[in-house]
């Protein structure tokens, strides 16, 4: 009977123990996959990078071509043009600053969390097996709500660049309207673009 007692307690250990090492084996699997996330999330910001700086080099090859013409046929010196346009150019950077901005937020989240989930590991690891049924759960909760934050925060990224190729794309089609356009095009067409494209931005 003794020895029925002693291998139940045995087997009770043993199972309680392979549950444990379950439960940190699949916070450790969360804690790699993690990092590998910044890897993606690094490739992803330079993806974005790299697609600003198309929309920025189409934006100013049709921006120049629109106020050479501008001059040529004598409707607006470029130096008026410039003072025009400024207003329009500088909304624009800040805007492509703010979805930059939002990348490198969303990156500096991701760094964070990992090294919120090495504490974690390390802290369940490091204490008696009594206390860390309550601490897995714990941490369990806290991992759900960094995991929600961080969805979040990617998201709002992504729409900000979704946002600025929408502006960008309203600022091309205006810009090639005005530079395709068969009658002469005056000073006031241009500032009836700018208005309409500041009334978009804003």
């Amino acid at each position: 009977m003794r020895t029925d007692n002693k291998n139940h307690s045995t087997d009770f250990i043993e199972t309680l123990l392979t549950s444990f090492e379950e439960r940190i084996q699949k916070i450790e699997t969360t804690f790699s996959s993690s990092e590998s996330l910044i890897e993606s999330s690094k490739a992803l910001l330079v993806d974005f990078q790299q697609s600003l700086k198309r929309l920025k080099k189409e934006r100013k090859t049709l921006n120049n071509k629109l106020r050479e013409n501008l001059a040529k046929i004598g409707s607006l010196r470029k130096n008026d043009y410039d003072s025009m346009m400024g207003e329009l150019f500088q909304l624009l950077e800040e805007k492509e600053k703010e979805a930059e901005d939002e990348f490198h937020h969303y990156i500096e989240y991701q760094k964070t969390m990992v090294n919120l989930l090495r504490q974690g590991v390390l802290q369940i690891k490091n204490i008696g097996q009594n206390d860390n049924k309550k601490n897995v759960e714990i941490f369990k909760l806290e991992l759900e709500t960094i995991l929600k934050v961080q969805q979040e925060k990617k998201e709002y990224a992504i729409i900000k660049f979704l946002e600025l190729q929408e502006i960008h794309k309203k600022i091309t089609h205006s810009f090639n309207e005005l530079i395709n356009q068969d009658t002469h095009v005056f000073c006031k067409d241009l500032k009836n673009v700018k208005k309409h494209l500041l009334e978009e931005i804003k």
